[in-house]
């Protein structure tokens, strides 16, 4: 990296944002060489990652908003009308979400709307009071990136077994089962949503003993109305999905990862090997179980492309977690809201009396799709009136014309003048 930016800082990012490399320039600047996480290679995992990834994020406020917008725009492009943003101070500074929010509430461009979390450990009243504060009571909730695990590509997931490619090496655990049940104890308590980002098995036990200590504590009613959420839940232990389930927990999945990542010859089988690696993202496991489900992108680590996001349900290497179209699309709309505690119930719907809120797709035909016609829980004969959807095994998929946000355009492709 010396070599190749004439001595120029440079932090190169691993896909997953949970590990990246540096330059020796960068690395000398902000001290990484000697703390957790630090490599003589240039790797970065863990706090040298923070450290590493604080440095060049710090934005002048005037190309942070420049950022924002595009980073907006591209969304409405791809038909997005609302975006989760998950902020966190390991991430970014306060600011940056502040920034985000004010950008998208002004109205001045007319951009999708933004769903705040925040993910900041909370230990007293006091922290939660000045937290949900700080953010003038927008945010969604005290979720989304509080991590209780890291990634399996940068082999900081925790999981049960160890990792097949790195012998001795079982991942990263960043909270105690204590530090979790108090941060869900006490965001049940004062209403606020509450979850972490957790994608092993290990990890997902840990989450699981916190849901139980803080049913212990304030009622399993009282914590199942709270309905908290969980980001990725890629592995699940034995049991897992029924406590979910008993939790009232809601789970935010991105079916794409296993199509980037899933199959016999692929990232996760060489981390983790074949058979527990076809068990990863079990969207139709916890969806038979009753637990819910929403469906995303975790941008920038896959594509923004939720058409297929939708058809990753049906082609998931694993047939007994595949959905069919209808279900993952449902999980991709309306579950969204829901899933981050949405007041209207009619929003994610297009029917009278519901917002103005949709995108408007050209596409090559439609149909009723599901992974086995034997087994479908919807009918895929016309007459009986099954809403259709674009058939997603076409060589091109929906491209996005139109989207509108309460009545507002905030993308048009110009297609439909």
């Amino acid at each position: 990296l010396d070599r190749a930016s004439g001595g120029r800082d440079v932090y190169l990012s691993r896909v997953d944002v949970h590990s990246a490399v540096v330059s020796g320039t960068l690395a000398a600047r902000t001290g990484l060489p000697g703390s957790e996480g630090w490599s003589a290679t240039g790797q970065v995992r863990t706090a040298a990652h923070e450290r590493a990834r604080a440095a060049v994020r710090n934005l002048a406020p005037a190309r942070r908003r420049q950022v924002q917008e595009r980073a907006l725009r591209q969304a409405a492009a791809r038909g997005y009308v609302a975006v989760a943003e998950m902020g966190a101070p390991h991430i970014g500074p306060a600011e940056d979400l502040l920034a985000l929010l004010e950008l998208a509430g002004s109205g001045r461009p007319r951009l999708p709307k933004v769903l705040p979390y925040w993910g900041q450990l909370v230990r007293t009243p006091e922290e939660l009071a000045e937290a949900v504060d700080l953010f003038g009571g927008r945010l969604r909730g005290l979720a989304g990136d509080l991590n209780m695990d890291g990634t399996i590509g940068s082999h900081t997931a925790c999981v049960h077994g160890g990792y097949a490619d790195a012998p001795g090496e079982s991942g990263r655990l960043f909270l105690s089962v204590e530090d979790a049940a108090r941060h869900l104890e006490l965001c049940t308590v004062h209403g606020i949503q509450g979850g972490f980002h957790v994608i092993g098995d290990a990890g997902l036990d840990r989450v699981l003993a916190a849901l139980q200590l803080t049913a212990d504590r304030v009622g399993e009613a009282k914590l199942r109305a709270a309905g908290h959420r969980l980001e990725h839940v890629e592995m699940l232990p034995p049991g897992a999905a029924g406590r979910l389930l008993a939790y009232g927990v809601s789970v935010s999945m991105q079916p794409l990862f296993d199509a980037y990542w899933g199959g016999e010859s692929s990232l996760y089988s060489a981390r983790l090997g074949a058979g527990r690696a076809l068990g990863m993202n079990a969207v139709g496991t916890l969806q038979t179980s009753g637990v819910p489900v929403c469906l995303g992108s975790d941008a920038p680590v896959t594509a923004q492309d939720p058409w297929a996001t939708v058809r990753a349900c049906l082609e998931h290497h694993n047939p007994d977690e595949r959905i069919s179209a209808r279900a993952a699309f449902l999980a991709h709309t309306r579950a969204g809201w829901r899933a981050a505690g949405e007041r209207n119930p009619l929003q994610g719907q297009l029917a009278p009396g519901t917002p103005a809120t949709f995108a408007v797709w050209e596409v090559e035909e439609l149909s009723v799709q599901t992974p086995d016609n034997r087994v479908s829980a919807w009918s895929t004969d016309a007459r009986a009136g099954t809403p259709l959807l674009p058939s997603l095994d076409a060589d091109r998929l929906p491209q996005c014309e139109r989207t509108v946000v309460d009545g507002a355009l905030v993308f048009d492709s110009g297609a439909l003048a």
